[in-house]
């Protein structure tokens, strides 16, 4: 069974450990393709288009994004196992361990070469293909975690995963999971202190505010850039104080699902 190894590079810190740890695994049958410094969807319309193209080479396609770093050396070889032994299984997503909730998020996924994107679907979800949900399977005990997930994020790649994912909460669909993720964040933050965990609070209740739209969740967007060199200096006192600052403005005293609702709303024609 052959492989396509699918990595998506807009500068992340962890580029350079994800894929030594792509090279150092005991499954060898796959090609690595990495796609460089493009839009979100332009970036993920190239990798698909390039996987369903060579269908008859490849027969399964594993998304490892340059922010994931595999924990185990055996991890591919033990995803193509569990696709081999279930052959009605079209796309396994496997649970990662992620650095801003403090905990498993769904993050590493695997497709097999059955399966189909509509390119022309403007989405925040580019990962999404057209699917029958009974030939998905979700992974968080058996192969999870598969990777780490943003071990040592930049404060830009902080950042713009909190504005990314507080678009995502307030889209149409699978809003509440996300909006679910980002209140660990907040929990997380809190907890920590760490300072890049607060940046993706902070770029969140921006989205809340209004501040940030669909168009300004590329890297290649350099909006999101200019706005954080604001809160770059920030510690830790004064990024808390400014998110405490936005959610009593942003509705912060209702109830979280309430909040959701009434901010989507007010805010999600604009994801």
């Amino acid at each position: 069974m052959r492989v396509l190894v699918g990595t998506l590079y807009s500068g992340e810190n962890e580029f350079d450990e994800c894929v030594a740890a792509i090279k150092g695994q005991t499954f060898t049958d796959f090609d690595h393709l990495v796609i460089r410094n493009l839009p979100k969807r332009e970036a993920h319309r190239v990798l698909f288009t390039s996987f369903v193209e060579n269908a008859s080479e490849y027969s399964l396609l594993i998304k490892v994004d340059a922010d994931m770093v595999p924990y185990s050396d055996a991890i591919f070889e033990r995803i193509v196992e569990k696709m081999t032994q279930s052959p009605d299984l079209d796309v396994l997503g496997v649970g990662v361990q992620d650095f801003f909730t403090g905990r498993l998020i769904n993050g590493l996924n695997t497709f097999r070469n059955t399966v189909r994107w509509d390119f022309d679907k403007v989405t925040l979800f580019t990962d999404t293909p057209e699917l029958d949900p009974d030939r998905y399977c979700y992974d968080g005990s058996e192969l999870a975690p598969a990777a780490i997930h943003c071990k040592n994020p930049s404060p830009l790649q902080a950042f713009h995963y909190g504005v990314h994912r507080g678009l995502k909460s307030i889209a149409r669909i699978h809003s509440s999971s996300h909006w679910a993720g980002l209140q660990s964040t907040w929990e997380n933050f809190r907890k920590t202190g760490d300072v890049r965990v607060g940046l993706a609070v902070l770029g969140a209740e921006l989205v809340y505010a209004g501040r940030f739209v669909k168009a300004d969740a590329d890297y290649t967007n350099h909006r999101m850039k200019a706005a954080l060199e604001q809160y770059s200096r920030l510690g830790r006192a004064d990024v808390e104080r400014e998110i405490r600052r936005l959610r009593a403005r942003n509705w912060g005293v209702l109830p979280g699902d309430l909040r959701r609702k009434l901010i989507r709303s007010l805010r999600g024609a604009q994801v």
